[in-house]
């Protein structure tokens, strides 16, 4: 991956801060099928997802519990990463997860937050449309035929306005959790939807070129998902 990439960022502040952990605790909150990151030999990983047809699915985790990222299972100051990966614009009460994530990281813990990026055109789409035209999109425009089944990635979507990128910057300020990384970027979605239809990939370009021009380059529409690194800060202020 190129040095810029969100992902190869992402992995390179986990990376670094697990660095001489003999045995890591991580948390992968709301862990789907598949874990997004590599951790280190010897990690022991947690996941927890609210359906037990992903905790089936699931590879790479050396312990999986069915349950809620609202209400974590698990003691508080017990983690040393938190890994929450295109979970937050699922749920109805997004806050709700921060602040559990940020009661399990011990002080010098580290979170990943994956998610998309609601003021994208992408985001805006996703909130204002119901599920079943979610659904016909991923099966019809993006040729994903599993979408709707159980074996789906895709999920119906709440997608609160709290999860604007301002707005996740002050919500995690005050569960005590530090910014050290924001990156928006072009997810996969719209990246698949310019390779599948070239007429997708000329309307996305000039939606991202006119937003662009409009804002001073302060705002791209294309960027649809971001990826938040956030820390939890030791009590004598110390860095993470």
């Amino acid at each position: 991956m190129p040095p810029d990439d969100p992902l190869a960022r992402a992995q390179a502040l986990v990376s670094r801060a697990l660095e001489g952990h003999a045995a890591p605790r991580i948390l992968e909150a709301g862990c789907g099928a598949r874990s997004h990151l590599v951790y280190p030999a010897g990690a022991r990983v947690i996941g927890i997802d609210i359906r037990r047809s992903q905790l089936q699915r699931h590879v790479g985790a050396t312990g999986l519990a069915q349950g809620d990222v609202t209400a974590l299972p698990l003691a508080s100051a017990c983690a040393d990463l938190v890994v929450c990966w295109d979970v937050l614009e699922h749920l109805q009460a997004p806050a709700e997860a921060l602040a559990e994530m940020a009661r399990v990281l011990r002080p010098g813990g580290l979170a990943v937050l994956a998610l998309p990026n609601i003021l994208s055109l992408k985001g805006l789409v996703t909130r204002f449309t119901p599920w079943w035209f979610h659904v016909w999109v991923y099966r019809r425009v993006l040729g994903d035929r599993s979408a709707g089944s159980e074996v789906s990635d895709q999920f119906p979507t709440a997608f609160r306005f709290v999860l604007r990128p301002a707005a996740l910057r002050r919500l995690a300020a005050t569960q005590g959790l530090r910014v050290e990384d924001v990156q928006l970027y072009e997810g996969p979605v719209p990246q698949h939807l310019r390779r599948r239809h070239r007429a997708a990939d000329l309307a996305l370009g000039l939606a991202g070129s006119a937003s662009r021009l409009l804002s001073a380059g302060y705002y791209d529409t294309t960027l649809s998902d971001m990826i938040v690194v956030v820390s939890r800060a030791h009590p004598d202020g110390g860095d993470a």
